[in-house]
């Protein structure tokens, strides 16, 4: 229950912040949200994809400017 109060409290903290926001304040935070959003969206998935990759799984920087280099000359 104690979880449940602290997030309604803070819902209700930021309704009161984003009622005293201007637009072009609300516009700028949503930008910085939405930024923060993909980056942790990011971050999860290097997380995700470093715990599921087994050796091989990968090229090396070399390997992989090889394949894009012989993919050119192939057209």
């Amino acid at each position: 229950m104690v979880k449940s109060t602290k997030i309604g409290y803070t819902k209700i903290k930021l309704y009161s912040l984003i009622e005293k926001m201007s637009d072009v304040e609300l516009q700028k935070a949503w930008e910085y949200l939405q930024i923060l959003h993909y980056d942790s969206s990011m971050l999860a998935a290097i997380e995700n994809s470093k715990e599921r990759q087994k050796p091989g799984d990968t090229f090396t920087k070399e390997e992989a400017l090889q394949i894009l280099y012989f993919a050119q000359q192939d057209k």
